[in-house]
C-alpha cells in the first residue's frame, strides 16, 4: 500500500459520490483503446500516490525501465487529495497512463469508468503472481481490473524493554493483550515514577476511515465480517452479528472499561500513532510493516518486537493492504503494458524492496520465490510480515464500488461509540443498517 502511514486519500462517503458520478459520466463510452485522453506520443504518464522517499525509490525503478526499454516515464507523486485531483484530470480528459495507488481503491475506479480491464496475458508474468495478491485485483466477477505490485499485512508492535521490566511475555490472545496493556497503563514500565504510559496505540479519528482500518482486525478476529457474499456480486451486511458484536464490545472494553488506550485516540491518525509509539506514551502498535523503517529513526529502535496479531475467539485474521497498477482508459496501453510486467520482474520488486530503505515500495513481493527477510539483511520481522500475511492476511472489500463510503459509515459508528462508551449492540445494529442501506445505492445488496 502506497504511504500509509501519512494518509490514504480515503475521502468522505458525499465527496466520493459525488466524484464518482462526474467522472462516470465524463467518461462514459470511452473504450480502453480509444478516445484517448493521454498523449499518445510523449512520456509515459505515471501518477503515483506516495511521497517523501518513494519518489526516489520510483525513480530507480523508472530508470531501469527506461534503460531496458527506452520508454520515457513522467512520474507526478503526491498524498495530499491524490483521488481528488485523479478525478479532476478525468473531467479535463487528461488522465494518465497509469496510477499507482491503493487496492482498495479497485471498486472505486471501475464504477467511475476511469480503468481498464487488464488482459493477463498482455502482462507477463501477471498470471504467475501470489494467488493472494492476484485476489485483490478482481471484481466480485471475477474480471481483472489492477496489477498487484506490493503486498502486506498488519502486525503488532511491542515494546520488548516494557515486558522485561514488568516480566511478561508477547500477547498471543485477546486476554494476553488485555492483561499485558493493563500493566503498560498501571505498572510504570518505563520506571519514569509517573503515570504516563498507555497500553494500546490506536488512530482513531474518523478522517479516511483510520478507526474502521484498525479495527477491522479485531472484526475477523472475532470471527465477524463486514458481509456476506449471496453469489453474483451481490452482499449482505453481517455488522450487527454476535461476532461483529464481540468486535466491538472488546474495542469498547480496552477504550472505555479497561481505559488502556492513549488520550486523544479519537482524533489521531497514524502519523500520531506513530508519534505515540515512537515517544514511549503506548507500548503496543498494530500497524504495517512500513513502520519498520519508520520507527527505527526514532528512539525506540531496539526497543520493541514485532509479533503475529494475537488471536480473538475466530482466529488471528489481520488486516491485508496492497499497491496496485492501474491501466487508465485512453492510456498507452502497450507501453503502460510493458510497465506493469517490468514492475513484477523479481529484479524490480527487489529493486522495490531494497533500493531506498527508507521508503520500501514493495513492502512483501508479489512474485514467487522472493524472500522479504533475505531482501532485508535477514531481518526476522520482514519474515515474520511475510508469515502473517500468507497464514492470516485479509483484504477488505475493495472491488465493491465504492467500499471507501462503506469503511467511513463504519469509522463514523465507532467513533461515535467510543467516544460515548455507547452499547455495542445498538451500535452495531444501527451501523448494519445503515451499511446494508448503502450496499443497495450501490446496487450490490443481496
Amino acid at each position: 500500500m502506497t504511504a500509509r502511514g501519512t494518509g490514504t486519500g480515503r475521502r468522505r462517503m458525499t465527496g466520493i459520490v459525488v466524484v464518482s458520478a462526474l467522472s462516470a459520466g465524463l467518461l462514459a463510452g470511452c473504450g480502453s483503446h480509444s478516445g484517448s485522453s493521454a498523449d499518445s506520443t510523449g512520456p509515459l504518464k505515471v501518477w503515483v500516490r506516495g511521497s517523501g522517499d518513494s519518489l526516489k525509490a520510483y525513480d530507480k525503478i523508472f530508470a531501469a525501465f527506461t534503460a531496458k526499454t527506452g520508454i520515457k516515464v513522467q512520474p507526478y507523486m503526491t498524498l495530499t487529495d491524490f483521488e481528488t485531483k485523479l478525478s479532476a484530470s478525468a473531467s479535463a480528459h487528461s488522465l494518465p497512463d497509469m496510477v499507482i495507488d491503493n487496492a482498495s481503491q479497485l471498486g472505486d475506479f471501475e464504477s467511475q469508468g476511469i480503468i481498464q480491464k487488464v488482459d493477463a496475458s498482455s502482462v507477463p508474468g501477471l498470471s504467475a503472481l501470489s494467488p493472494q495478491a492476484l485476489s485483490s485485483v478482481k471484481d466480485p466477477k471475477g474480471a481483472t481490473y489492477a496489477i498487484p505490485f506490493s503486498a502486506q499485512a498488519n502486525v503488532l508492535l511491542v515494546r520488548k524493554d516494557w515486558l522485561a521490566k514488568l516480566h511478561l511475555s508477547p500477547p498471543k490472545t485477546w486476554a494476553d493483550v488485555e492483561r499485558v496493556a493493563k500493566a503498560f497503563t498501571r505498572d510504570d514500565p518505563d520506571a519514569d515514577g509517573k503515570n504516563d504510559t498507555y497500553g494500546i496505540d490506536v488512530p482513531g479519528t474518523t478522517a479516511n476511515g483510520y478507526i474502521s482500518w484498525w479495527w477491522s482486525s479485531l472484526l475477523w478476529q472475532a470471527g465477524g465480517d463486514y458481509v456476506k457474499s449471496d453469489g453474483g456480486g451481490k452482499y449482505t451486511a453481517t455488522l450487527d452479528s454476535p461476532q461483529a458484536i464481540s468486535a466491538a464490545q472488546e474495542f469498547e472494553k480496552l477504550a472505555c472499561t479497561d481505559k488502556v488506550v492513549q488520550p486523544g485516540m479519537l482524533n489521531d491518525d497514524t502519523t500520531a500513532g506513530n508519534k505515540a509509539f515512537q515517544t514511549g506514551l503506548t507500548g503496543m502498535y498494530l500497524t504495517g510493516p512500513y513502520a519498520f523503517a519508520t520507527m527505527d529513526a526514532s528512539p525506540v529502535k531496539g526497543k520493541y518486537v514485532a509479533v503475529a496479531p494475537p488471536a480473538g475467539p475466530g482466529g488471528s485474521q489481520t488486516l491485508a493492504e496492497g499497491t496496485s497498477m492501474y491501466l487508465m482508459q485512453g492510456a498507452k496501453t502497450d507501453e503502460a503494458e510493458k510497465l506493469a510486467g517490468f514492475m513484477i520482474t523479481p529484479t524490480t520488486q527487489q529493486l522495490g524492496m531494497t533500493a531506498v530503505p527508507t521508503a520500501t515500495v514493495v513492502r512483501l513481493p508479489v512474485t514467487p520465490g522472493l524472500n522479504a527477510a533475505t531482501a532485508h539483511s535477514d531481518d526476522p520481522r520482514w519474515g515474520l510480515a511475510a508469515t502473517v500475511y500468507q497464514k492470516d492476511g485479509h483484504y477488505e472489500y475493495d472491488s465493491l464500488p465504492n467500499w471507501t463510503a462503506l469503511r467511513q459509515l463504519t469509522s463514523d459508528d465507532l467513533n461515535g461509540m467510543i467516544a460515548q462508551c455507547a452499547p455495542p449492540a445498538a451500535a452495531m445494529k444501527k451501523l448494519n443498517s445503515q451499511f446494508q442501506a448503502a450496499l443497495a445505492a450501490q446496487g450490490v445488496a443481496g
